[in-house]
């Protein structure tokens, strides 16, 4: 093995690097890495090779120990740390981040500044100086057999006001959410995770939207850290010159954008799968958005092949990949044509290697849960996406996400390797607010006179004529709109008189958008494209009572029951009002 010696003053002035930051603060046993001054020629006992550009050492917090077998990655490949603790690697020249896929059974490093999630160098990787030397300290835990995650699909901020808002409505609301829970015994041990469009292409906002995600405490003490997931719009449109460029406002703020850690049983990865090609103008701050398409480089798909390999029985964990654009099919390419869908096979493949596998996707705003039938994993389940309405709805113009579901957030339990139970919360809702109820054959209009029908196919509003599609079995049916269905584990059943009636149908995929909310949206907010008509994920559900008029019905409740898969717990929920007009969103 080849290691740097003190052969002379000459050997040493050109083979010893020293790895100086005057402004390095002191170690701090609960945040990420720290460039040190010492020599590099050896660490805790351990040689460093020659060509090695990446070292370091990981240790206990509470003994000073080096700790072996800890994943050290550059965000292209990865090494582990030796016997001693010590890990060396020659950095790819692209390389930023220098960080951790942190242990279940040490605690997540948090910034002692912010209390975000810090398990990466702290300043970025320095090419010049040759070899970059970055320490970790870890602090040791029993490892959680329960925890939750709350999934937050883009805040998409764009002006203060809307930092604003999201500080005051979605924080508080999460916050309140644990605490009333954790009264009650729930919810222990709580991580957050936002899934991209942090801010609009709005650059002058990033350091707003990290202080609204920053020093986040429950009732009990414990600190709530959110990481970080990039969405399209985090991809800086005022770099013009190629996607990794684009992403370097995000990793100054938020750390690295495709990395990995692990609570309980399961393996939590993050990627970024927005694929950029070109630069195009908009309205918002930064005058500009990339265009984009989902999919995955060759590079990150073997960087995700050694993340996992990583993983030590894997059959027996459950997964999370989080990433901001749907894999599901039809996933929206963003219009731009390059390398759609690359490498979704091979990653579902490479997830149904374990127990339980689940996609956590923002992006749509509307929530869809999609299940991917022809991959099942060692534990019987198939891969199931869930696809996250957004925290701001209709982007801050209302409290509906565009396809009727609240703005909010939702909440995963975890026990073991699997999701026991979830649930979507509507931020200025209560849990148990999980669908609405109307009349297929009301009319609904409002200030500009566009007129719609649930059961009338075809409905227009706006300059353009644009149409909301409305569905001809709703006619003489109630419409029930469940926000966060799925056509597997969900059933909806008609009672009258406190005896049940009959069954509810779903529409398929496709075939209806919320024509309420639409009325709304183009009567009220002066809407004028498609993006308020969605009709891709169908929540609609019907019965058609033998009246033929639901409105006329009495002493009527619908009642939904929700499966989850792994558990088998069944959640019940209940409605027995009809929702008439957009006032009631």
């Amino acid at each position: 093995m080849k290691v740097y010696r003190l052969l002379s003053i000459f050997a040493l002035s050109c083979a010893i690097v020293f790895s100086c930051n005057p402004d390095t603060k002191p170690d701090d046993p609960n945040k990420g890495g720290e460039d040190t001054d010492e020599r590099v020629d050896q660490i805790n006992g351990t040689d460093i090779e020659e060509g090695m550009t990446a070292v370091g050492l990981v240790s206990d917090a509470t003994t000073g120990q080096g700790i072996p077998g800890i994943p050290v990655t550059d965000g292209y490949s990865y090494v582990t740390t030796d016997a001693n603790g010590v890990y060396q690697m020659a950095a790819n020249r692209y390389t930023r981040k220098i960080y951790l896929s942190v242990p279940s059974n040490y605690q997540i490093p948090l910034d002692p500044a912010t209390h975000i999630p810090m398990f990466y160098s702290e300043n970025d990787f320095d090419r010049a100086k040759g070899v970059n030397r970055n320490d970790f300290k870890l602090t040791p835990q029993a490892v959680e057999d329960k925890f939750t995650m709350i999934m937050i699909g883009d805040p998409q901020c764009q002006t203060t006001a809307q930092i604003q808002r999201y500080k005051t409505e979605t924080v508080p609301a999460m916050l309140n959410f644990i605490n009333n829970g954790q009264a009650a015994g729930l919810y222990p041990n709580v991580y957050g995770m936002t899934l991209g469009d942090i801010t609009f292409d709005s650059t002058d906002l990033w350091a707003g939207m990290k202080q609204t995600m920053s020093d986040l405490k429950f009732a009990s003490g414990k600190w709530f850290p959110i990481f970080q997931c990039i969405g399209n719009h985090d991809h800086n449109s005022l770099v013009k010159s190629n996607d990794y460029e684009a992403t370097a406002k995000y990793v100054e703020y938020f750390g690295p954008t495709d990395y990995s850690f692990n609570r309980g049983q399961v393996h939590v990865i993050v990627m970024d799968d927005i694929l950029c090609s070109s630069v195009k103008s908009n309205s918002s701050p930064n005058k500009a958005t990339w265009e984009y398409s989902g999919g995955l480089t060759k590079t990150q798909y073997l960087w995700l092949q050694d993340d996992i390999a990583q993983v030590d029985n894997k059959e027996s964990k459950m997964v999370f990949l989080c990433m901001h654009i749907p894999m599901r099919a039809g996933a929206n390419s963003g219009g731009a044509s390059v390398n759609k869908d690359k490498f979704y096979a091979e990653v579902l493949t490479l997830l149904k290697g374990f127990k339980e596998a689940h996609i956590m996707i923002g992006h749509t705003h509307y929530q869809q849960n999609y299940i991917h039938t022809a991959y099942t994993c060692k534990g019987g389940q198939p891969i199931y996406e869930h696809v996250h309405g957004a925290a701001c709805g209709g982007w801050w113009s209302c409290d509906s996400n565009v396809t009727g579901a609240p703005n909010g957030f939702n909440v995963y339990e975890i026990e073991g390797a699997s999701i026991v139970n979830w649930t979507m919360v509507g931020t200025k809702n209560t849990a148990d607010y999980q669908m609405r109820v109307y009349d297929g054959d009301q009319l609904y209009s409002g200030t500009k006179g566009y007129t719609y029908m649930w059961s009338r196919a075809s409905n227009k509003g706006g300059s353009s004529s644009i149409v909301a599609t409305g569905n001809t079995n709703l006619q003489n049916a109630f419409v029930a709109e469940v926000f966060n269905d799925d056509d597997r584990n969900w059933k909806l059943e008609m009672w009258q008189d406190g005896v049940k009636i009959g069954d509810f149908r779903r529409l398929a995929n496709g075939s209806c958008c919320n024509v309420c909310l639409a009325s709304y949206f183009f009567n009220e907010l002066g809407k004028n494209t498609d993006s308020w008509t969605n009709k891709t994920a169908s929540h609609y559900w019907y019965f058609v009572p033998s009246s033929r008029k639901p409105s006329e019905e009495k002493n009527w409740e619908v009642r939904a029951t929700q499966t989850i898969p792994a558990s088998g717990r069944v959640n019940s929920f209940t409605c027995s009002t009809l929702t008439t007009d957009y006032g009631q969103f």
